[in-house]
C-alpha cells in the first residue's frame, strides 16, 4: 500500500493546527511540520500528533520551506495543507483509492474556502494541486503562493494530472477575523511584488499579484496586472486550471472600477471559452443593469438561474446562479413599476437564503408603503419563519424603517418576550408606542435606561421627542436640561435647541453635517407620521438655506409620502433650480403632479427625465400612464363639450374599458 506523507509549513498556529491534524488521523502515515519560528504551542500540538516537527529558520520564502519539509518526506505521495485547512474525514478511503492509480503523477483536489464573517459565513468551491507523488526532482518554487506542479509538468509535459472529484478539503483562512489577525493582504502584496520582480513572466504570480490588489481594492492596478496574466494563456493545459477565475476576476475589478463596456468585452470572451459559467452570466447581468440595458441584463440573470451545478474549476461564488441574481431581476421588475413581478422574485431570493436580509428589505418596502392591514400581516407571516427573537427583530427593524410602527412594535414585542430584551429591541419598541399615542407605556420603557450611562442621552433624547409631540414644551425644557449640561457635539445640541425653542424665539440658522442630518430627518418622520406638520415647518424654518437646497429632494419625498402634494411641489421646485438634470427629481415631480391630476404637468416633467436618462425605463413607464390618463381625460372633455358626437361617446368606452 502506498505511503502518504503529510507536508506542511506552520508559524503561531496553536489555534487551529489540532483541527487540520485530527483530519488526516488514520489517512496519513507520517506527518511532517516545518516550523518557522512559532512562540505559542503549535509545535507541542503537533508532536501530540506524532508529527516529525522540523525547525527551520525564515528565509523569505514558502518554497524554501515546503522544500525543507519534502527533504523529510519518505512517502511515495506527498498531500500538503494548511494548518486553517482540514480534510474531509469521510475522503479517507477515496484518498487510498486515487494514489493506488499507476498513472496519475498528482492531482487537483476541490477545495471549499470558507470565508466572511464567523457568524454568517459562505462557501465558495474552487480546485488546487495538492496531491503527488514524491520526488526528488519535483520541488516547490515561489516566495508565496509557491507551486510544484510546474516542475512535474517541466520532467515531464505529458505527465497525467488528474482531478480526485471525490475528495474535499475546507479552508477557513479567509474568514474575517483570520484575514484582520494576520493583515494577509499587505503581506502577500510585498511578497508577491519581490516574486514578479524575479519571475516577470510567471503568469500564475502575476494573477495572485491581481488578485491581492483587488482585495486592496486597487482596482485599476490590479486590471492591469491581470492582463498581463491573461495575455497568450491557452484554456485546456493543467497549468491553466485557473484560468476561468482569471477572468471572472477582470471582470470584477472592471466593474468595481466602473468600467462596465470593457467588462462586458471580458464576459463575452470568457462565455465563448466556457458557456455554462453562472458567474460570467451574473456578472454580465450586473455590469448590463449598470449600463441600464435592463432587458440585456434581465436575459443575463434569468440564464446564470438556469444553469446546472457549477464546475469546481469555475470557483463559482455562492448565489450568483440563485438568490443574487433573483434579486435583481426583482430590480429589474421594479425599473418598470412591476412591484408584484419583482415581489415574486425578491421572495425567491428570501427563501432560497433567508440570510439575504437584503430581500427581505425589498418586500416589506412595497408590501408595507405606510399600510398596517391585516392583509400585510398575513403577507409577512407567510413569507417569513420568524421562529428565532432574532429573525423577530430583524423584521421589526425593517418595518420600523418604513415607519410601520404598529406592526414593527409587535415584531419587536416579540422578540424582547423571546429573550432578545436589549436597549435597542427595547428604545424602539418604546418609539413605536409613543407613535401609537401609547405614551405612558413608551416613556415607562424609556425611563429603564434613564440611569443607564450607556443609554441615558438616547433614552432622555427620545423621551423629550415623544413629549414635543405632545405639545408638553414645560418637560421638553426640563429633561433636556441635563442633555445641554453635558455639553455634547455641537451639531446635537443644536437639534436639541430646535426643539426646545419657544414660539417666535429667535434663533440662529441651523446647518448640519450629514451624519447629524441622519438624526434632524428621524424626528422630522416621526412629527410627519404623527400629523404634527406645523412642528416639521417650525423646524424647517429654523434651518439655513443651503442645507434646504442640499436636502430639498429628501423633503419633497418626505411630504409626497404623507400626500402633502403642494409642499412636495415646493421643495421639488427648490431641489430643481439647483441640480436641474436630476432624473429622480424629476420623475418624483411628475408623480406630484399626476396625483394632483395636473396631467399635462406631469407628462411634461416625464419627458424631461426621458431627456436626461433615455436608457430608464421607468420614465416612460410613467409617461405612457399619463399619455392613457391625458386620453381619457380629452375624450371626457369632448363628450361633455359635444353629447351629440357618437364617435366621442364610442372612443370614450373603449378608453375607459381599456384603462
Amino acid at each position: 500500500m502506498p505511503v502518504i506523507s503529510l507536508c506542511m509549513i506552520v508559524r503561531d498556529e496553536e489555534k487551529c493546527i489540532a483541527k487540520c491534524l485530527a483530519s488526516v488521523k488514520g489517512v496519513a502515515d507520517e506527518i511532517i511540520i516545518v516550523d518557522t519560528g512559532s512562540k505559542d504551542e503549535t509545535k507541542k500540538i503537533a508532536a501530540g500528533f506524532g508529527a516529525n516537527v522540523i525547525d527551520f529558520i525564515w528565509t523569505g520564502s514558502f518554497a524554501d520551506a515546503r522544500n525543507a519539509s519534502l527533504e523529510a518526506a519518505n512517502g511515495d505521495w506527498v498531500l500538503f495543507l494548511d494548518a486553517d485547512e482540514y480534510l474531509e474525514p469521510s475522503c479517507h478511503g477515496a484518498l487510498r483509492k486515487n494514489i493506488a492509480q499507476a498513472d496519475v503523477e498528482g492531482y487537483y483536489i476541490p477545495v471549499v474556502n470558507i470565508y466572511g464573517s464567523e457568524q454568517q459565513p459562505e462557501q465558495c468551491r474552487d480546485i488546487l494541486f495538492r496531491l503527488f507523488r514524491n520526488r526528488s526532482e519535483y520541488r516547490f518554487r515561489g516566495i508565496i503562493h509557491e507551486q510544484v506542479l510546474n516542475s512535474i509538468l517541466e520532467k515531464d509535459s505529458k505527465a497525467n494530472i488528474a482531478i480526485a472529484h471525490d475528495i474535499t478539503i475546507y479552508h477557513y483562512g479567509y474568514l474575517d477575523s483570520q484575514v484582520q489577525e494576520k493583515d494577509k493582504i499587505n503581506r502577500n502584496l510585498e511578497f508577491l511584488a519581490q516574486q514578479i520582480k524575479d519571475s516577470p513572466e510567471d503568469k500564475y504570480v502575476l494573477y495572485q499579484y491581481g488578485l491581492e490588489l483587488y482585495r486592496a481594492e486597487r482596482y485599476g492596478e490590479s486590471i492591469e496586472m491581470l492582463k498581463k496574466s491573461l495575455a497568450g494563456l491557452a484554456p485546456g493545459g493543467p497549468e491553466s486550471m485557473y484560468l476561468p477565475k482569471l477572468i471572472r476576476l477582470i471582470v470584477m475589478a472592471h466593474y468595481q472600477a466602473r468600467r462596465y463596456e470593457e467588462a462586458v468585452e471580458y464576459v463575452k470572451y470568457g462565455l465563448s471559452i466556457y458557456q455554462d459559467y453562472a458567474d460570467l452570466y451574473h456578472y454580465g447581468g450586473l455590469c448590463f443593469y449598470e449600463l441600464r440595458a435592463y432587458g440585456t441584463s434581465f436575459e443575463y440573470f434569468m440564464k446564470s438561474t438556469t444553469l446546472g451545478e457549477q464546475s469546481y474549476v469555475y470557483g463559482s461564488y455562492p448565489g450568483v446562479k440563485g438568490f443574487k441574481s433573483y434579486f435583481y431581476m426583482g430590480k429589474i421588475c421594479e425599473e418598470f413599476d412591476s412591484e408584484e413581478e419583482a415581489l415574486g422574485y425578491y421572495l425567491v431570493a428570501f427563501r432560497e437564503n433567508p440570510s439575504f436580509h437584503i430581500a427581505l428589505e425589498q418586500m416589506v418596502r412595497i408590501l408595507v408603503k405606510g399600510e398596517e392591514s391585516d392583509d400585510v400581516r398575513i403577507a409577512l407571516a407567510n413569507m417569513c419563519e420568524c421562529c428565532t427573537a432574532e429573525a423577530k427583530f430583524i423584521l421589526g427593524r425593517m418595518l420600523f424603517i418604513e415607519r410601520s410602527y404598529k406592526l414593527a412594535g409587535e415584531y419587536l414585542e416579540a422578540a424582547a418576550v423571546g429573550g432578545l430584551n436589549t436597549a435597542e429591541v427595547n428604545i424602539c419598541r418604546a418609539i413605536c408606542l409613543a407613535q401609537q399615542d401609547r405614551v405612558i407605556e413608551a416613556l415607562r420603557i424609556l425611563d429603564e435606561y434613564v440611569n443607564d450611562s450607556e443609554h441615558y442621552v438616547r433614552a432622555i433624547f427620545n423621551k423629550a421627542i415623544i413629549l414635543w409631540l405632545q405639545d408638553n414644551a414645560f418637560k421638553v425644557r426640563s429633561i433636556t436640561d441635563s442633555l445641554i449640561k453635558m455639553g455634547l457635539d455641537d451639531d446635537f445640541m443644536a437639534i436639541v435647541k430646535l426643539i426646545r425653542s419657544r414660539p417666535n424665539e429667535q434663533m440662529d440658522f441651523v446647518s448640519l453635517r450629514p451624519d447629524s442630518s441622519e438624526l434632524l430627518f428621524d424626528i422630522l418622520l416621526r412629527a410627519m407620521d404623527h400629523g404634527d406638520f406645523k412642528k416639521v415647518d417650525d423646524i424647517l424654518a429654523g434651518m439655513h438655506h443651503e442645507w434646504i437646497t442640499v436636502h430639498a429632494y429628501r423633503l419633497m419625498q418626505m411630504y409626497l409620502r404623507h400626500n402633502r402634494l403642494n409642499d412636495a411641489e415646493r421643495y421639488g421646485h427648490i431641489y430643481l433650480v439647483s441640480t436641474q438634470e436630476s432624473f429622480d427629481a424629476l420623475v418624483c415631480m411628475g408623480v406630484i403632479k399626476s396625483k394632483k391630476e395636473e396631467y399635462w404637468e406631469a407628462a411634461e416633467y416625464y419627458r424631461a427625465a426621458v431627456t436626461i436618462a433615455p436608457c430608464s425605463p421607468k420614465a416612460y413607464v410613467n409617461l405612457l400612464k399619463m399619455y392613457d390618463k391625458l386620453c381619457l381625460e380629452t375624450l371626457k372633455t369632448a363628450v361633455k363639450n359635444h353629447p351629440d358626437v357618437e364617435l366621442f361617446k364610442a372612443m370614450l368606452e373603449q378608453e375607459a374599458a381599456r384603462q
